[in-house]
């Protein structure tokens, strides 16, 4: 019927905003008789793959500019030297930049883990752990009392507590990275006898 198309195309440009090649890939995709509501429908989705793609390309280009950003200030600071050779920009770090780099080592290892582990599913174990930690150490003596209690184990006495729980890997790596694997004895109880009053 003469005038079918250009009622389409009205139709769908009336109902909202229509980007012309979100309409043209929407024509095209649906064929010369196809009903109102499928051209409409093809072209919200021309429309929504095209925002995707705009959406995907803002993020790099922000992920982008953070990059340049750091660059620019590690450069600025002192710890990168940028420098042209055949035509090509290539970064070098200085003594300073050396210097950095064992600093924030030494930092990181000092530096304790967050101790807001995730709650493992599974199997629950009635777990009892003992640990000894130097007066030298105290810090860590700390972070480990808040692990446990965020761990929902409960304090029997000051170095020891108790709880139904399943340890996360992350707090036994945690563990291994502080250097306490030699501090902290954790044993499984399979039969609880005594202890059935805790439980």
């Amino acid at each position: 019927m003469k005038g079918d198309i250009t009622l389409k195309i009205l139709e769908t440009i009336g109902d909202a905003t229509v980007n012309f090649s979100d309409l043209w890939g929407a024509f095209l995709g649906a064929g010369y008789g196809a009903s109102y509501g499928k051209i409409q429908y093809l072209a919200s989705k021309q429309r929504e793959a095209r925002e995707k793609r705009k959406s995907q390309r803002d993020i790099k280009n922000q992920e982008k500019q953070k990059y340049y950003n750091l660059i620019y200030k590690l450069k600025r600071d002192g710890l990168l030297k940028e420098e042209v050779k055949h035509s090509k920009k290539w970064l070098f770090l200085t003594a300073k930049g050396r210097e950095k780099i064992i600093s924030l080592k030494t930092r990181f290892i000092k530096a304790l883990p967050e101790n807001n582990y995730p709650k493992e599913s599974g199997d629950k174990k009635f777990l009892i752990i003992i640990f000894d930690i130097p007066e030298v150490e105290k810090k860590k003596r700390v972070w480990l009392r808040l692990a446990l209690r965020n761990l929902n184990l409960s304090m029997l006495q000051r170095s020891v507590w108790a709880g139904k729980v399943k340890i996360p890997k992350l707090f036994i790596d945690d563990l291994r990275r502080l250097r306490m694997t030699d501090f902290v004895e954790i044993f499984e109880i399979s039969k609880t006898g005594s202890l059935k009053h805790i439980i």
